[in-house]
Formats: C-alpha cells, structure tokens, sequence
C-alpha cells in the first residue's frame, strides 16, 4: 500500500470536520497503471463490465471508538458513470440552483440518490 491524494479527499473534507484524512492504494493496480503494456479491460459479460474488483475499506477513529464500513464490487467505472449520470441529471434539474462547489453530500439525499441508482434494492 501507498498513501496518495486522492480526489475524494477534497469532498470529505468539506463533508466531514477531520483532524486528519489518509487515503491508500494497494500497489499492484499503480504498476499496472505505470506499465504501458497493461492490456485494457475486456468485457466479461454481455453488459460490457470487466472481471476487474475493487474494495474500498474505511476506518473512523474518534477517540477509542474505532468503526469500519467496506465496499466491494466489479469494474468501478461501471459503478462511476452512473454515479455522475445521477449527479448531473439532478444538478440540471434543480430549480433552484446552487452556485459553487459542493461535496455530493451536502446537495443530495443519500438514499434517494441511491435508492435512484438501485431501485431493486431496500436501503436501511
């Protein structure tokens, strides 16, 4: 694992008041990403999604308490593009406009903006 700087440290930041904020990548896919014979991902099913996985683990610590939520799936750009499909459709069709920049957070309902991308699934 590297630590890096992730994007997504800049929203959580202004989601979220931190005394501190370390975002890692295992090493494996930078190699991949550095080496120009790399092939590109191939479709593995009829939807186009690549076999490639992803997890995304997180860990909280305030003061002894200590939580941890995780995330794991298939080809994260096909997790990507609807993510930014949803926010722009309902950036576009807000009448009230907000200008500026905002985490996602602080201008979507969380479960409706899953439960849009999801709406088979029961979100608690």
């Amino acid at each position: 694992m590297v630590e890096l700087p992730f994007t997504e440290a800049v929203l959580i930041g202004r989601h979220l008041q931190l005394s501190e904020l370390h975002t890692y990548l295992n090493t494996a896919p930078l190699r991949d990403l550095r080496d120009a014979a790399t092939p590109a991902p191939v479709a593995a099913d009829a939807s186009g999604r690549s076999a490639q996985t992803f997890l995304v683990e997180v860990e909280i610590r305030q003061g002894g308490t200590v939580r941890r939520a995780a995330a794991r799936g298939r080809d994260i750009y096909a997790i990507t593009a609807p993510l930014v499909v949803e926010a722009v459709e309902r950036i576009l069709g807000t009448e009230t406009a907000q200008g500026g920049v905002f985490a996602p957070g602080a201008l979507f309902d969380a479960s409706s903006f899953l439960a849009a991308l999801a709406p088979d699934l029961v979100l608690s």
